[in-house]
């Protein structure tokens, strides 16, 4: 029977008050509560005036898991444009089309602004 359900009594004994032991409000209780996630679930996501809303997704608990277990979409573009990076400063320029090559560079210039805002952030 579940404690709560259960008769009460008051005894010395190390039992709990389900089994006839402890007193009313006694022994140990663990109860994660997250208020945010309470209101996020009675609130679909509506926090204060504003409405978050992420846009169609044909799997939205998944897309929720993945930003609340693996990273932010930011965290997730930041590793993706690092990988990128890697990868662009290795590219051979040579045959590339001038449209190309321009793409190219201005993905490595945007990559150096963000580097400094993040080196002044530190």
């Amino acid at each position: 029977m579940a404690q709560m359900l259960a008769p009460l009594s008051i005894s010395d004994t190390d039992t709990p008050a389900a089994l006839g032991g402890f007193g009313p409000w006694s022994g140990g209780v663990a109860q994660a509560i997250n208020p945010w996630r309470i209101f996020a679930t009675l609130m679909g996501n509506q926090f204060s005036l504003f409405n978050i809303n992420l846009g169609r997704s044909s799997a939205p608990q998944t897309e929720a898991r993945i930003l609340d277990e693996v990273g932010s979409y930011g965290r997730q573009i930041g590793r993706i444009s690092e990988a990128l990076e890697v990868l662009v400063k290795e590219f051979p320029r040579e045959g590339l089309s001038e449209h190309a090559v321009a793409a190219l560079e201005d993905f490595s210039a945007q990559m150096r602004e963000i580097k400094k805002i993040k080196a002044k952030k530190a």
